[in-house]
């Protein structure tokens, strides 16, 4: 299943296209296309130097999806206080779909083990941009609460230099659909590639 058309069937509009109309290129990260197997990844990747997941690779996405380098968005510093965490954002957030479901995929890097509560406020943070988001797409772009139709699911990448190269999470063991059940996965290397079915739970 693609993205491709909202559920306002009256106006058949591109989904992709609606949301790159109203967010920034800068904030927009790259899906690329794997020519040798002729399939799409979303690519994440670290601009710090200290990061010890250097480039995580999100296999087997649809043409359509949308990466959302959420960490790129500045405003909450100028218009909300932090006292509960309010401030605090993913990295990522990633519009696909997988098994005729849409997604709306929050992704968190961690160099090291990730403190609950704090991973926890940076789901939530996240949850509230996407909202505010969304305020938008429904009063300018005609857009009738367009992301309620996205099933979210949190998953949290940290290393784990221990974890053997040859072994792999089979996948969540919990609906990981809410920020204190998000799906902790544990990468070995610096550049990893990870297929989209095995962070979701349906």
């Amino acid at each position: 299943m693609k993205l491709l058309y909202s559920v306002k069937k009256s106006r058949m509009k591109n989904i992709v296209d609606v949301i790159k109309e109203l967010l920034v290129p800068d904030i927009l990260g790259k899906i690329i296309l794997d020519n040798t197997i002729g399939q799409y990844y979303a690519q994440l990747k670290e601009d710090s130097t200290d990061s010890k997941l250097r480039e995580i690779c999100i296999l087997e996405v649809p043409e359509d999806s949308i990466l959302i380098k959420l960490d790129k968005y500045k405003q909450p510093q100028t218009l909300v206080k932090n006292k509960l965490g309010q401030r605090q954002r993913c990295d990522y957030v990633l519009l696909t779909s997988y098994m005729e479901q849409r997604l709306m995929l929050f992704i968190e890097p961690k160099s090291v083990w990730p403190k609950y509560e704090d991973i926890v406020k940076q789901f939530k943070g996240s949850e509230c941009v996407m909202d505010y988001c969304n305020a938008f797409l429904n009063r300018f772009h005609a857009q009738d609460n367009l992301f309620e139709h996205f099933q979210k699911r949190f998953v949290v990448f940290y290393y784990n230099s221990g974890k053997k190269q040859n072994t792999r999470p089979q996948g969540p063991s919990l609906k990981n659909d809410i920020p204190r059940e998000a799906y902790k996965y544990p990468l070995s290397q610096g550049d990893a590639s990870v297929p989209l079915k095995n962070l979701v739970k349906l």
